[in-house]
């Protein structure tokens, strides 16, 4: 039986130089490619949805090449070894349950804080941000539109974002739970989770009003999953946080306030 690749460490300057590349791209995303965009005239939902959401695509794609990359063969068996994707015996189910309760409420309790931190510092905001992602526009705790498409009977729209969602999750769990921290432990050790909750955290800097809200599940993630050696944590979390959002939209749809 082949073994596997062994897994090549990753120091410090080469995941700043990854986290510099993804925050260029975002940014560029953000605040150059969707003002122009609206400019021209295109519509908001399939602007933001293809040039802001394509983030996670891309973070997919890039997990794969690098899994390529490492010589390893494409198999399912393959996949799960390398990104780590594991079943959870009972005690890491209770560091799941643990982590779903600082990762959740965590950045439900601390959401306050982008209105607060977009308040006080002097940095610009995007020219054509969504009201749905604008941190000084008061949300409704289920909306009735969705950049710029009415919710209501529009299933459509419900779908796409289910997509959007399922994108999300593997696409960043894959890629930074998967390819990346494995390499950063072996460069980092025990801190590694501490490099990789940074890193994590700057990721999102071009939503910078959000870092706050964002701390405790950046770096509580980052933590099970290093200590567990096991994405499968992260995955389930990360899929409950955005089966809240998904809720939130599914309500919208068929036009139930609360």
């Amino acid at each position: 039986m082949q073994e596997s690749p062994a897994l090549k460490p990753m120091p410090l300057w080469m995941s700043v130089l990854v986290l510099c590349i993804l925050v260029a791209i975002g940014i560029a995303s953000l605040y150059l490619v969707v003002p122009a965009l609206d400019r021209a005239g295109a519509p908001m939902f399939w602007n933001y949805t293809l040039t802001t959401y394509g983030m996670f695509p891309l973070l997919l794609i890039l997990a794969l090449v690098g899994y390529r990359l490492e010589g390893r063969k494409l198999s399912i068996a393959g996949l799960l070894e390398r990104f780590r994707i594991g079943r959870l015996d009972k005690k890491e189910w209770l560091w799941t349950l643990g982590l779903l309760v600082v990762y959740v409420g965590g950045n439900l309790l601390l959401l306050p804080t982008a209105g607060w931190l977009a308040s006080i510092l002097p940095l610009p905001l995007p020219e054509a941000l969504p009201p749905a992602v604008d941190p000084r526009v008061a949300q409704s705790a289920v909306p009735t539109e969705f950049l710029g498409v009415p919710l209501r009977g529009n299933w459509d729209i419900g779908l796409v974002y289910l997509l959007i969602l399922c994108l999300n999750i593997v696409g960043e769990e894959l890629w930074w739970r998967g390819y990346i921290l494995p390499r950063q432990e072996l460069a980092h050790g025990k801190w590694a989770w501490l490099v990789h909750g940074l890193i994590w955290t700057l990721f999102h800097v071009p939503f910078w009003w959000n870092l706050i809200a964002l701390l405790p599940s950046m770096f509580s993630l980052s933590f099970v999953t290093s200590r567990l050696k096991n994405t499968t944590p992260g995955i389930i979390v990360h899929s409950f946080l955005n089966g809240l959002g998904y809720l939130v939209m599914v309500l919208g749809i068929l036009g139930i306030g609360i």
